[in-house]
């Protein structure tokens, strides 16, 4: 290690950074040449994580300064823990609470918040949250009133369960008004807030993930706050969903949804909410189906996606369908009809697709269609259907001889197989192809928990394209 390179070092410090914020700390007490190079390259400080409640004031400020000063003039991404605070004095209101238990630890960040540009906030409640956000962001007579005005990205990760609430209830929550160039919102566990489309003209990623326990979704709810994000491009909800109401797509509500990207699903009632979120605009779709099990689900999530195929126009009505999908990924649904018309119509529609991915999907016939010649087409280099196909992922045993047929057939498309026991994956070759998407599970020790965290950001390591939807707070 001594002999390497300082800049070769100060990567390999940065990916150690990436995966642990106080790295550059830990690495810098190990030698003077460590200690060094870590203090000389601003790119290994990117990520501080604080502890609110946890050692002294001064020791919080102590740490964020170092990290603020070998950050240089380059933006931060900051963690804040804030849920072992003490209960606010009822002789002390809420929303000062903050700035009088850390009355030199608040005016600090207010003085570096324009250097901040992604914040991932951890709090017991949405309340504590937004107090804690009011008091770093309220303007001082000292500072520039543009010092709040940097925030890029926000991710709030509530660890309380959520209460339940009226279905058509949204509280508001002045503190997303203050930051103007957010584009980037993720809610964890959070109460799905009301939002009016200033406060959120620039979000491009949204992300709504709540555990099973948590009250459904109403659907409406959703298309108002989609409705609102006009920039919207990439969507990922986690989350039950209820049944009722379901608008209709033309309605006033509906309308004005924004032509998304990517679109990530993990839902109960799946395929009336794709039918509501559908865009012929989309190059990555995820599905996965939370009532999988029920009878005929396959089939109907099926004849969903023929019909949208069939119905779905740019404004332009230049594309139809999901012509543009490269990425498709479902997983969830442990039966469908082993001649299914609707499928096999669905995956001889997708000209550009490049990544397939099936989980638990029990339907291999898709095999046998990518093997099939389709005719006279446009593109005779291939001669067969998905010609852009690169990439192929199925799970189960009885996948495995139509992904032999398939490498047989196609060997410029890289397989991977998981023969469904969750003991690993086996592919052919041998070397390893990246996944292009990511499913989120509530598994390991509870749901959010850190095990769970570092056990995603370990699979994120296998992908060179970087997930489905990014997860920046999963490596705190």
């Amino acid at each position: 290690m001594s002999s390497l390179p300082p800049e070769l070092l100060a990567e390999i410090f940065q990916y150690c950074s990436a995966y642990n914020a106080d790295a550059p700390v830990i690495l810098g007490s190990v030698s003077r040449q460590f200690r060094k190079v870590a203090h000389s390259h601003p790119s290994v400080w990117h990520k501080l994580r604080l502890r609110l409640g946890f050692g002294t004031e001064f020791a919080q400020i102590q740490k964020a300064g170092l990290w603020f000063k070998n950050r240089g003039a380059c933006p931060l991404n900051v963690f804040i823990n804030i849920t072992n605070t003490c209960v606010p004095r009822s002789d002390i209101p809420e929303e000062e609470w903050f700035v009088h238990n850390y009355p030199f630890l608040i005016p600090f960040f207010r003085k570096n918040i324009h250097r901040i540009h992604a914040l991932t906030l951890q709090s017991d409640t949405e309340l504590k949250a937004h107090h804690f956000l009011d008091a770093i962001t309220a303007l001082s007579p000292v500072y520039s009133s543009e010092s709040a005005l940097q925030l890029h990205s926000l991710h709030i990760q509530i660890t309380t369960d959520i209460p339940p609430t009226p279905s058509g209830w949204s509280p508001v929550f002045e503190s997303f008004s203050l930051f103007p160039q957010l584009d980037s919102l993720k809610l964890i566990n959070h109460i799905l807030p009301g939002l009016t489309p200033p406060n959120i003209l620039h979000l491009q990623n949204l992300s709504i993930v709540r555990p099973l326990t948590a009250p459904p979704l109403p659907t409406l709810k959703i298309m108002r706050m989609i409705s609102s994000a006009p920039s919207l491009i990439h969507l990922d909800i986690d989350s039950r969903i209820s049944i009722a109401p379901l608008p209709d797509r033309n309605s006033s509500e509906t309308n004005s949804v924004p032509p998304l990207k990517s679109l990530s699903l993990r839902v109960n009632n799946l395929p009336e909410t794709l039918k509501l979120l559908a865009s012929p605009s989309l190059e990555k779709l995820r599905l996965t189906d939370l009532d999988g099990r029920r009878a005929r689900a396959g089939e109907q999530l099926g004849s969903v996606m023929e019909n949208l195929m069939r119905k779905l126009r740019t404004s332009d009505q230049d594309i139809a369908g999901f012509a543009r999908l490269k990425s498709l990924e479902i997983s969830g649904i442990h039966r469908v009809e082993s001649t299914s018309a609707h499928w096999d119509w669905c995956i001889r529609h997708l000209p550009r697709l490049e990544s397939l991915s099936l989980n638990n999907f029990g339907y291999t016939n898709f095999v046998d269609i990518l093997t099939e010649s389709p005719g006279p087409l446009d593109d005779a280099q291939t001669g067969f259907y998905c010609p852009l196909l690169s990439y192929i992922y199925l799970s189960g045993v009885d996948a495995l001889l139509p992904l032999h047929h398939l490498k047989e057939k196609r060997p410029n498309v890289k397989v991977e197989w998981d023969n469904g026991d969750q003991v690993g994956h086996r592919s052919m070759p041998a070397t390893d192809y990246p996944r292009t998407t990511l499913s989120y599970t509530a598994g390991g020790y509870g749901f959010a928990s850190l095990f769970d965290y570092d056990r995603r950001h370990l699979e994120q390591t296998w992908m060179k394209k970087g997930p489905f939807l990014n997860d920046c707070d999963s490596s705190w």
